[in-house]
């Protein structure tokens, strides 16, 4: 039997880079992966071609909307879905294979296509052939968490990995949840022209999202076209005449809706129900490994991390999860994880992205904090750009100033994103973040002007308390 020291399953964004990093450090490695290509869940079916698809649709929008720039356009535009899809294709296959010529490069890395499941604590089984390890690694990442609907149609329902071999666009879709994936394709399908209906149990969209831009964001869906019902229980799911026939109550009222296709977003639940993990008395629940704040499981020496674990799902956070189990299992002085600086931003129209904790989480922690924020309807980029519709706000701990958490509302929040990741890493305050000099006219020139009028309330404060 051959043995290793570090056997790694799953060839995502978390157990890729930890594949890598340790076989760069001389380790003899085993990534297992059941697909046979590096990438995971986000290359091949999530974040990655969903962007592919909304830049195309996207792009497709503005063209349509020239004319608020003055800019005529001598025919209506035309999108031709099957080039972007080949797109999607070629970007997904060129990714693939700068992974795989990478770790070719490191030859104490075996890459391995299968699936594993663990014998005993350090054997693993892969297509009925044993290795031995001294560590492990469960980076299995996420799968769809189909919900116990009735019905015929629900077998038949599109999920999130569906949308992206669809070669033709459907003229018309019901969403079931309102989570990010829903409300990032239902605004790249209406922009499309796609009837799009978003049905959520919840009272708003993006549950998970700051109170005040989750509505503005719903409130942009709705003028558009997009119809959001709220406060809805799907009962059942079944095949019809032209399509799909969708059973549910609202207000105690029973309602019928009718669709071409039906895509499920209720959520996503960890993918490790076939590794074994009862056979080395790994402690997991339905949200995935349990694992403590070095990421390490109730086996010392088995990790896990990515989107198997109870932590955020995120594909960066799972390689910065990554790291911290190499260092971890390799290097003296283990690093805890700090989930208190993680990032995200959802895609949609506005985009919104959150650094940190938001003010409901501060709440919730019984911090005592403040929220200030900057409007972009005041800002110069935002005007020429047309889209002054957004913020920046700051969760600022009053106990010692430290910008906890940043919120941001924007057409391109993605590009500011970078800089508030560095405020709230760095545990910065208003006064460090005004020492900087942004250029203008910008949107990042959004973070020293907010400053300044922290600053200055500081400063108006000080003096009323002077006064008395």
């Amino acid at each position: 039997m051959e043995k290793y020291d570090l056997i790694v399953i799953g060839a995502g964004p978390a157990g890729t880079p930890a594949a890598m990093a340790s076989a760069q450090f001389g380790k003899k490695v085993l990534l297992i992966d059941k697909r046979g290509e590096p990438g995971g869940e986000c290359l091949f079916e999530g974040c990655i071609p969903s962007k592919v698809l909304e830049n195309a649709a996207n792009r497709y929008a503005m063209l349509k909307e020239a004319q608020n720039f003055h800019v005529e356009l001598k025919s209506s535009p035309q999108i031709h879905w099957e080039e972007v899809l080949r797109d999607k294709d070629e970007i997904l296959s060129r990714r693939a294979k700068a992974a795989l010529m990478a770790m070719e490069k490191l030859p104490t890395l075996t890459f391995m296509k299968g699936e594993a499941k663990f014998v005993d604590a350090h054997t693993i089984e892969v297509q009925g052939v044993q290795y031995g390890f001294d560590k492990a690694l469960v980076a299995t990442g996420g799968k769809v968490n189909l919900p116990p609907f009735k019905g015929s149609g629900v077998s038949k329902a599109w999920t999130n990995r569906d949308v992206f071999f669809e070669e033709e666009i459907p003229k018309e879709i019901v969403f079931v949840g309102a989570g990010a994936i829903s409300c990032e394709l239902a605004q790249m399908f209406n922009k499309l022209g796609t009837k799009c209906t978003v049905l959520e149990r919840g009272e708003r969209i993006l549950k998970h999202v700051d109170k005040e831009a989750a509505l503005v964001i719903q409130e942009r869906m709705i003028q558009n076209g997009i119809c959001i019902e709220c406060n809805i229980s799907v009962d059942s799911i079944d095949e019809g005449a032209g399509g799909f026939v969708v059973y549910y109550m609202q207000d105690d009222e029973k309602k019928i809706l009718e669709s071409e296709k039906v895509l499920l977003a209720t959520g996503r639940i960890a993918n490790i129900n076939a590794l074994g993990l009862e056979n080395v008395d790994v402690t997991y629940d339905r949200h995935g490994v349990i694992v403590n704040e070095i990421l390490q499981s109730s086996q010392t020496h088995i990790y896990a991390c990515g989107d198997c674990i109870n932590a955020p799902r995120f594909a960066h956070t799972a390689s910065y999860e990554a790291g911290i189990v190499v260092h971890n299992m390799f290097a003296p002085h283990p690093h805890k994880v700090d989930y208190d600086k993680n990032s995200w931003v959802l895609f949609t129209d506005p985009q919104v992205s959150q650094v940190g904790i938001d003010e409901a989480e501060a709440k919730r922690r019984g911090m005592d904090v403040n929220t200030v924020a900057y409007d972009f309807s005041t800002d110069a980029r935002a005007q020429i750009d047309k889209q002054a519709l957004g913020f920046v706000k700051f969760v600022i701990d009053k106990s010692g100033g430290v910008i906890v958490g940043v919120t941001i509302l924007s057409e391109d929040a993605a590009s500011l994103a970078g800089e508030a990741a560095l405020i709230v890493a760095n545990k910065m305050r208003a006064m460090d973040v005004m020492g900087a000099i942004h250029p203008h006219p910008t949107l990042c020139e959004s973070f020293g002007k907010l400053s300044q009028k922290i600053f200055m309330g500081m400063m108006m404060q000080r003096g009323a308390g002077h006064g008395k």
